[in-house]
């Protein structure tokens, strides 16, 4: 059986402020430290992480994040009205289409075809 690790307080609170302010996943740290166990650095997490563990020049700034949310929105927007415009596309091809081939191309919901 193998033998369990004990890590003090201290290295765990390091190791948390390390992965909350820095760029890399939870299993970088844990290969880098070589800490057994894929849930243990969550449960430190968990355990030690609070407002005042995470310095406060590490933290993400709310006006950056603010600033991409913005950024995300108007491309969203942008997505939304390129897809009205396509569907009014496609409606007025279907309405064309239906008045020159004199053919029904929308389906009418609710009503029941002809069997042939």
């Amino acid at each position: 059986m193998k033998k369990a690790n004990h890590y003090s307080d201290q290295f765990k609170k390091r190791v948390v402020n390390e992965v909350l302010s820095g760029e890399e996943s939870l299993e970088y740290y844990r290969r880098k430290y070589r800490i057994g166990g894929s849930m243990t650095i969550s449960r430190w997490i968990d355990k030690f992480a609070t407002e005042e563990l995470v310095p406060m020049s590490t933290k993400r700034k709310d006006s950056e994040e603010v600033a991409e949310l913005k950024a995300e929105l108007a491309l969203l927007r942008r997505e939304l009205a390129d897809e009205r415009l396509r569907r009014e596309a496609y409606q007025l091809m279907v309405k064309i289409a239906e008045e020159e081939f004199d053919i029904p191309i929308e389906k009418k919901f609710g009503v029941k075809q002809p069997k042939k």
